[in-house]
């Protein structure tokens, strides 16, 4: 006999910026947007809304969807320890050609609609090793603009979706 997995109601998936809070005293959804440098918090309490969850989790989702409106969220991006350049989603390495010969190049990894791409900039193609890490840099922080610009429309999508299910 076959082993099956239990069926299970599908759970929702957590909504960026949303928690469930739900204590002796008091239950509601706590809101955090993350800006740049700063979080801002907002506790929406069932007790405001007809004690209805899903009314406050509706207006905790404006709430979010006002605040993404108004101030710029915090980027993804940190630091990377390991990284060989100092430089987030920026790799150093000698790549083998296809004559066999080694070259030194600077690879730029990026994501653009979900999906992942990189782009080689080989420092024998720069006046310099300094230039090619330049425009590296230059390459991966025009994409991260794109890559925050995308992150920030798919949550505003979310959170709006969540603020009309009432």
């Amino acid at each position: 006999m076959p082993l099956t997995k239990p069926h299970h109601a599908m759970a929702e998936p957590p909504i960026p910026g949303l928690t469930r809070f739900d204590y002796a005293r008091s239950t509601g959804w706590l809101a955090r947007y993350y800006a740049i440098g700063q979080v801002h918090p907002r506790l929406f309490s069932d007790s405001l809304y007809g004690y209805d969850p899903a009314c406050s989790r509706a207006a905790a989702c404006r709430w979010l969807l006002t605040c993404s409106a108004t101030t710029a969220p915090r980027p993804r991006f940190r630091s990377v320890a390991r990284s060989n350049t100092g430089a987030v989603g920026i790799c150093r390495r000698l790549k083998r050609e296809r004559s066999g010969a080694r070259a030194l190049v600077y690879d730029v990894s990026y994501q653009r609609e979900g999906r992942r791409h990189a782009k080689t900039f080989r420092v024998h193609h720069y006046p310099s090793q300094h230039a090619a890490l330049s425009a590296a840099l230059t390459f991966r922080w025009e994409r991260e603009q794109d890559m925050n610009a995308e992150r920030l429309q798919a949550l505003q999508q979310r959170w709006e979706q969540e603020s009309t299910q009432v």
